[in-house]
């Protein structure tokens, strides 16, 4: 029988869970998943709704790696994990003696979430600008207003395009500066073999890559605490200062052209009201 096989199924918040399989614990999150071996393993600390799981040390360094599992659904649950996960560990041995828990934690990520739901955020707003255009395009058409579907239909769909590609510009300054905010400043060094990629070392020890267009030995990142997987590389402030005037121009175009519409279909029912007047 496996030495995890009493260890309860942890559940925490972001549809976090954990679980041990095959003598090691399984972090598992929607969009990533993490293999940390029980031998990697040195103890693990329930705090309140919070549960830290430390790896072993290697002997040249003072400092242990930890993965944080937060929004544990029950204190009680995350005692008892803790308490089970403790009574499991194997302990020192010959063969983990000196090994950087670190060096036996892998991983697997799916996606970045929060490009996902600004792509799925910008599809909703296209979507929903859409269906209006369709609709102010119905109601002129029945005020009887022709002239002004000609400039509703090109000024209405075309603005919805422009506006769909400034708000795809705007993810990367809007997430750099939420990271620059909230997150968690690193140095990322080149890889050799995969130009533009970088690599850092998140809390937990786990070697995480970065893309990077401007070639350089080293760069600065920043990366969520709570997930270190979401990561963006800092650019300068002349880099950032041109890409918001260019992300401004192109959604002050996409206005101007739905402005346009929006002008259009008034001025059609304000004629109508003229004409029954």
């Amino acid at each position: 029988m496996s030495i995890a096989s009493h260890i309860p199924v942890l559940h925490a918040g972001g549809e976090t869970v954990v679980l041990a399989e095959d003598d090691a614990l399984i972090v598992r999150r929607p969009h990533e998943q993490m293999h940390i071996p029980l031998k990697a393993i040195s103890r693990v600390r329930a705090e309140g709704q919070s549960v830290t799981i430390e790896l072993t040390a290697a002997p040249t360094t003072d400092k242990a790696h930890v993965h944080q599992v937060w929004d544990v659904v029950d204190s009680a649950a995350a005692g008892a994990f803790a308490d089970a996960v403790n009574a499991a560990l194997p302990g020192p041995s010959e063969e983990t003696e000196g090994v950087d828990g670190a060096d036996l934690v892998w991983g697997e990520r799916l996606y970045q979430p929060s490009y996902r739901n600004w792509l799925r955020g910008m599809k909703r707003g296209a979507l929903v600008a859409t269906l209006v255009v369709v609709v102010s395009c119905v109601l002129v058409g029945l005020a009887g207003d022709p002239v002004a579907l000609v400039f509703i239909v090109p000024f209405g769909f075309f603005g919805i395009l422009v506006l769909s590609f400034g708000a795809f510009l705007a993810y990367a300054p809007v997430e750099e500066r939420y990271l620059r905010k909230h997150g968690v400043r690193t140095t990322a060094v080149r890889l050799r073999d995969q130009p533009g990629r970088y690599a850092y070392t998140d809390p937990g020890g786990l070697v995480r890559t970065v893309r990077h267009s401007v070639p350089a030995w080293s760069i600065e990142a920043a990366y969520d605490p709570r997930d270190p997987g979401r990561v963006v590389p800092l650019r300068s402030r002349g880099r950032r200062l041109r890409e918001a005037v260019l992300v401004s121009f192109v959604l002050g175009v996409g206005l101007l052209f739905a402005g346009g519409a929006v002008a259009a279909v008034v001025g059609a029912f304000l004629g109508q009201f003229d004409d029954m007047a």
